[in-house]
């Protein structure tokens, strides 16, 4: 598997050279470490509408573990389409404002500097659940409010509900955890 990205690695700096946009493009959407890899090396050179698409793609499956797909995502509003909330499910769509939650083990005073919440308490919980088993540590529920227009991108894809958010929600709580 090295020897692939390491193929690509070289592949996407020749086509950064040849100003070849779908050879690089082929590479850094390959994966979050490549993408990441690739970022951090064009950084000067990348348009950042580029760097925070090449991030948020990247983001919902695995890239919360690399430094800079992070830091891209926190500025990809630049790139969120004026019409994202169509993506939203109907029952909330038309809002200006939205409950989110986060399942986590970070603290209170950390938790708005957590990019992912969910609009539903239901996958909140499956989280606190999930994380009590891979994360040792003491866990907590969350419930904030977060204006429209400073969601940085909405990821419905996997049923997650997901609201990508950077320091933006308001009157964090900590809530019950409902055992069933």
């Amino acid at each position: 598997m090295n020897e692939i990205k390491e193929i690509l690695r070289r592949e996407a700096m020749k086509a950064m050279r040849d100003n070849n946009r779908a050879g690089f493009e082929k590479a850094a959407y390959y994966d979050a470490e490549m993408g990441s890899c690739l970022i951090k090396l064009y950084e000067d050179r990348l348009p950042l509408e580029e760097k925070c698409r090449i991030a948020v793609y990247h983001y919902s499956n695995h890239g919360d573990f690399y430094p800079t797909i992070r830091k891209y995502v926190r500025k990809a509003r630049v790139i969120r389409p004026e019409n994202w909330s169509d993506e939203l499910p109907s029952w909330i769509r038309d809002n200006e404002t939205f409950i989110v939650y986060r399942g986590g083990g970070e603290t209170i005073s950390k938790a708005p500097y957590c990019l992912s919440w969910t609009l539903s308490r239901e996958v909140d919980e499956w989280f606190m659940k999930r994380h009590e088993l891979t994360r040792p540590g003491e866990q907590h529920l969350y419930r904030a409010s977060i204006a429209a227009d400073k969601v940085i991108a909405y990821i419905g894809n996997r049923n997650e509900y997901e609201i990508v958010q950077y320091r933006e929600v308001k009157g964090v709580e900590e809530i019950e955890f409902e055992i069933q």
